[in-house]
């Protein structure tokens, strides 16, 4: 079998990981992770500059339907981020049939999660109609875009599984070369459905969820194809009775991933949120807030890889009995994450019309106003760079120790109490309007986490103590 990490499976203390070998497991596992994060993202700023190129408006409306569009399927793939938590707890302890039983009821569990984000998706223009009168948001655009969107839930929600196995047997090299494959065919693809071709005019905005559905059934047929024919991956037959439900594991993969979606449904809500409350300063502040967050959200793909990285060599430390490797493998994981996000509220910080240039024409008059937005909000940006990098790591940490329910609580607070609460306050009623928001997501952000590395500093102590 692939193993991730060197050393005896059993017997812990005395043969400690050098840090230096550490940081090179760490970086070995997370860089195609990033890879395959970044491509995903590509995509996003894909979605974004072409919706862009129709204007401002459709930029806002764009923009606000891609993203709401991952908000249900993020809260599933969190529930089956159970998969990576106990599948390399099984993978340590050299438990390679228990490992296949989770593969399996992962594969089942997104099947029946896939329901639920559906009907959430349909029910977005409802909710938007019922608060039109504070957005500019073009809705019907919005509605289709949703509609055509919807086949391509279950087959995003089966590759996270597939994702999830391949990171556990240490070869997630696959999901990069995937994502690599499928990014220059999702941006033609988008851009003939969205601006026409052969005289038809394209569909606008909602070419985004046509694009998704088709993109996200040729990247699951991507992803059976390598692990029904590459080794290690043949030695589990995952796609084998499928139809032999396991009740008891299904409630202790739940037991772990709800709250795992809970923390997702409560980050993804403070940044859904922020955009909701963006909306009401009118479709510029919109544009720039959206221009802003997608870059956020590029140099937030490198710490969420390092903290994947940290849930699988955590749990798979654990699993082989080597507490101190796992303790070792969660400070690697936010150390190399908070190295990254330094690096980044630079660039934010020093270049940020350069940045913004990248979604926006800078010498067209009409993008002026958002364009002087963008740079209210890129320095704040900056600063809540470097708590990001620490909440999301230090999170992946603790799901490698199968610590979900107490970080889902700590999320509640920083992200919801502290961010959007703090938002709201200081944008509506300290009239410090759109960087009122980004203040508050910079305050949620930091309480987040310093709260999480607190968690995992305590709980990696109290296991070696109690090892």
């Amino acid at each position: 079998m692939t193993t991730l990490s060197a050393g005896p499976r059993k017997g812990a203390a005395e043969s400690r990981l050098p840090l230096i070998q550490d940081i090179f497991a760490t970086i070995g596992l997370a860089a195609p992770i990033s890879v395959a994060l970044l491509v995903e993202m590509a995509m996003g700023v894909a979605e974004y500059v072409m919706s862009g190129m129709l204007g401002t408006d459709a930029l806002a409306s764009g923009g606000f339907g891609a993203q709401f569009l991952y908000v249900p399927k993020i809260l599933a793939m969190g529930a089956l981020y159970s998969v990576a938590a106990m599948g390399s707890h099984a993978h340590g302890a050299d438990k390679p049939d228990e490992l296949l039983r989770i593969l399996r009821q992962g594969l089942r569990l997104g099947a029946i999660l896939s329901i639920p984000v559906m009907l959430i998706m349909l029910g977005l223009g409802p909710v938007l109609r019922l608060l039109a009168a504070h957005h500019s948001l073009d809705i019907p655009a919005i509605e289709q875009l949703m509609w055509w969107a919807l086949p391509s839930v279950v087959p995003f929600l089966w590759f996270q599984v597939i994702r999830s196995f391949v990171t556990i047997l240490g070869k997630p090299v696959a999901i990069t070369v995937i994502g690599l494959s499928i990014l220059p065919v999702f941006i033609g693809v988008l851009y003939l459905l969205m601006f026409g071709f052969g005289g038809w005019e394209g569909m606008g905005v909602p070419a985004i969820g046509l694009a998704t559905t088709i993109i996200c059934w040729v990247q699951f047929a991507l992803g059976v194809l390598y692990v029904t024919r590459a080794r290690p991956f043949t030695n589990y037959p995952i796609f084998s009775h499928l139809m032999r439900g396991d009740a008891k594991l299904t409630k202790e993969m739940l037991v772990v991933g709800a709250p795992i979606a809970g923390a997702y449904l409560f980050e993804s809500g403070m940044f859904f949120g922020s955009t909701s409350a963006m909306s009401g300063f009118g479709g510029d502040t919109l544009a720039a807030h959206n221009v802003v967050l997608n870059i956020t959200s590029i140099t937030f793909m490198i710490p969420y890889a390092m903290g994947q990285a940290g849930t699988v060599r955590v749990g798979y430390a654990l699993g082989a009995g080597r507490p101190h490797d796992a303790r070792q493998a969660g400070s690697t994981a936010i150390g190399l994450a908070l190295s990254w996000m330094l690096i980044a509220a630079i660039v934010m910080w020093l270049a940020p019309r350069w940045l913004t240039g990248f979604y926006l024409d800078l010498d067209n008059p009409a993008n002026a106003a958002a364009i002087a937005v963008a740079m209210t909000l890129f320095p704040i940006a900056a600063i809540f760079q470097f708590f990001d990098g620490l909440q999301v790591s230090a999170l992946g940490a603790l799901r490698g120790y199968k610590d979900t329910r107490v970080p889902m609580a700590i999320a509640f607070i920083g992200y919801w109490l502290l961010g959007i609460g703090g938002g709201i306050v200081l944008a509506y009623v300290l009239d410090v309007k759109g960087p009122g928001v980004w203040w508050g997501l910079a305050i949620g952000l930091a309480a987040s986490g310093s709260m999480l590395l607190l968690r995992f500093l305590y709980l990696s102590r109290r296991r070696l103590v109690l090892d």
